[in-house]
């Protein structure tokens, strides 16, 4: 059996886009496990490759405000799946009960990212 790496608490501080990082006070930064959101144009490399998946400032901006909205200086409880780059990428469930990922998509900040709901058994939505 494979140790799973200890769930944490993430009060966030910042957004980055629809799908992180999220800056957590505690410390770590969030990738939302198993959703794509649009990228900013600006950031390089961006390039759209994926279906969902779009470069655009202005689509960006409007994510960002959703997931704002969701997690801005509100206390989750987060299980880290995987790493990227200097994020830990997490499934969060919101004070509410609520998946993280699965309020993003409902929202329209987010798309499913088939590949990574599957490999981090992200399971349904309600």
């Amino acid at each position: 059996m494979i140790d799973q790496p200890p769930a944490f608490t993430c009060t966030v501080v910042r957004v980055h886009d629809g799908d992180g990082p999220l800056w957590c006070r505690e410390g770590p930064k969030v990738r939302i496990a198993g959703v794509q959101s649009p990228d900013f144009a600006s950031a390089a490399p961006c390039r759209a490759r994926r279906p969902g998946y779009t470069c655009s400032d202005v689509k960006a901006r409007a994510s960002r405000r959703i997931v704002e909205r969701l997690t801005l200086r509100k206390v989750m409880r987060c299980q880290p799946v995987d790493r990227s780059y200097s994020r830990v990428v997490a499934r969060c469930t919101l004070p509410d009960g609520r998946s993280l990922s699965c309020a993003t998509i409902a929202a329209g900040a987010a798309v499913r990212w088939d590949r990574y709901w599957r490999r981090y058994r992200m399971g349904g939505c309600v």
